[in-house]
């Protein structure tokens, strides 16, 4: 049968009723759907609120730590965090530490350098949201870079001198970064190590990068005839400071050289404005400043940046160097030792503790905490024909022995300490070996070995040829 347009007429009309009927189970379900998620997400937000903050993230650099004080965990949280106390936080290790709460961020500071190569633990307990007072716990772990040594190994027979890097583990890793003749020191950067050369009469400073492929001569004090006698650095600025002696004169003055920018050699200038004339100088860990023995013995405290005048800070025969806090420094008179303060310039006299019951005649040290040092001692023997020579730890209460040369002919030709206080590294050679005086910097033995010690323990870590060793 033939559709007339009447049927046409309904059944379009069934059509758009149709259309309209899908259109409107199509917004139906969209709402129920929409109502449902967000039925889910409310109860999963109430659940969150209801279960208190979460730690969802953390954050540290296990290699700066251990390198430099003040620096941080932080632990990321899923909610805005409320008030965070020092008692709700445990850090094993034990070490001291502050603690700090800010928008979904905690964040604990430690106030020093931490141990290499070992897990810290920190637990925040009653960590709750600036909304409500469900509280939780966080917890987390990290283990610290390992130590790596680096150190100048004396050719043999005219050969070049090396510097080498290795860990304290075994000499499995041990590399050679870069030969050179007549290496007289470095300074060891993130990506680069600062190296001194000379020729006896001129200095030669290059930037090696650590691979050893890529070197760069940097420059030196006008025509850069003369040597350089002292280097130093301070990594956090990239910033290398020599002392320089002009050739044809006796006298050094003290320079630096920031390796970030344009590369400018320049003086430090004493409180008068002239170039500072310098006996001795160290910088201070965490500032941008130096502690400088003029030759007229006055010590200042000069900060590189300009921003604060050289304060003076007293007159001492010696300056035996900076803490490694860096609060203060240790100098002596001819009669007493001291400990200044560097914000107050207060002077403290050190009263240094007897040794195996005797009062040695006390050499070079190092300031590892606000009364502990580490320091070269040569007790009388043989009714006073000879002397022992030790390396103690100080406390201003007793002293501990941590190391001892193992025979009669073995002589310490120096030590030093890694910049978190955790290793004393102590140069020794044999008595009958001859030293190269011609070196400009720290002559030494040909054969010279370098053993670390824990200080905290007093034992042996590890033992390898080479000295003047960096962290």
């Amino acid at each position: 049968m033939t559709r007339t347009s009447t049927d046409r007429a309904a059944r379009s009309g069934e059509d758009e009723l149709d259309v309209a009927d899908l259109r409107v189970r199509q917004r139906r379900r969209f709402v129920a759907v929409v109502a449902v998620l967000a039925l889910v997400c409310a109860v999963f937000g109430v659940l969150t609120h209801l279960q208190g903050p979460k730690l969802t993230d953390t954050q540290v650099d296990a290699s700066a730590v251990v390198e430099r004080s003040g620096q941080q965990l932080r632990l990321f949280s899923n909610q805005a965090i409320a008030q965070v106390d020092a008692d709700q936080v445990e850090v094993t290790p034990a070490t001291d530490f502050t603690v700090q709460a800010s928008g979904d961020v905690v964040a604990v500071q430690f106030t020093d350098r931490l141990r290499y190569d070992t897990e810290y633990q920190v637990r925040v307990e009653g960590v709750s949201s600036i909304y409500q007072q469900q509280r939780s716990t966080f917890s987390t772990s990290f283990t610290t870079e390992p130590a790596v040594a680096w150190r100048i190994v004396h050719g043999a027979d005219g050969q070049d001198d090396s510097i080498e890097r290795a860990g304290l583990r075994g000499g499995v890793d041990r590399t050679t970064v870069w030969s050179a003749p007549r290496i007289q020191a470095f300074e060891v950067f993130d990506s680069a190590v600062a190296v001194v050369t000379d020729d006896g009469e001129r200095s030669t400073l290059s930037l090696v990068s650590l691979d050893g492929v890529a070197v760069e001569t940097l420059p030196l004090p006008g025509d850069g005839d003369g040597l350089v006698t002292q280097l130093g650095a301070d990594r956090a600025t990239t910033t290398l400071a020599f002392s320089w002696q002009p050739a044809g004169t006796e006298q050094a003055s003290l320079w630096t050289l920031p390796l970030q920018g344009e590369r400018t050699v320049a003086p430090v200038t004493s409180i008068s404005g002239e170039p500072l004339s310098v006996l001795d100088w160290q910088f201070v860990p965490g500032l941008d400043s130096v502690v400088a023995q003029a030759t007229d013995e006055q010590v200042t405290l000069i900060d590189l940046t300009g921003t604060a005048p050289p304060r003076p800070l007293g007159t001492f025969v010696a300056l035996q160097g900076v803490a490694l806090d860096g609060t203060g420094f240790v100098a002596a008179t001819a009669l007493q030792a001291f400990r200044v303060d560097l914000a107050t310039g207060e002077q403290t006299p050190i009263p240094f503790s007897a040794v195996e019951g005797q009062t040695p005649y006390r050499g070079d040290l190092v300031a590892v905490a606000a009364t502990e040092y580490v320091q070269q001692v040569a007790l009388p023997a043989d009714g006073g024909a000879s002397f022992t020579s030790l390396i103690v730890s100080d406390d201003e209460q007793e002293a501990r022995v941590l190391f001892r040369p193992s025979g009669r002919a073995s002589e310490i030709e120096g030590f030093s300490v890694s910049p978190n206080g955790q290793y004393l590294a102590v140069e020794t050679a044999d008595a009958t070996t001859p030293t190269d005086y011609t070196y400009t910097i720290d002559p030494t033995p040909t054969d010279v070995t370098t053993t670390v010690v824990d200080i905290e323990s007093a034992a042996v870590v590890a033992s390898f040829v080479g000295h003047s060793p960096q962290w």
